[in-house]
């Protein structure tokens, strides 16, 4: 065995790496769905609030990814 898988900063890294990855997916599809609804405010696009949350996400895991380079190309093969 390796030492990061005894690791339990690493490990609490990769469980809020998976968080941080299913809350991307939940906002994307938001965003998705935002899209070409009628009657949004012409002065605000739809989905600007989301896509702030989103970038913030993104910002998370590169955070993690800085800190814990091992998560680079870890990622849960639940089918995605």
């Amino acid at each position: 065995m390796t030492p990061t898988e005894h690791d339990p900063d690493g490990a609490q890294a990769r469980v809020f790496r998976d968080l941080l990855d299913d809350e991307i997916e939940a906002l994307t599809a938001r965003i998705e769905s935002t899209r070409g609804r009628a009657g949004h405010d012409p002065n605000r696009e739809p989905g600007a609030g989301l896509r702030g949350q989103l970038a913030e996400a993104h910002r998370l895991v590169a955070g993690l990814i800085a800190r814990y380079p091992e998560l680079r190309d870890t990622r849960r093969s639940s089918g995605r």
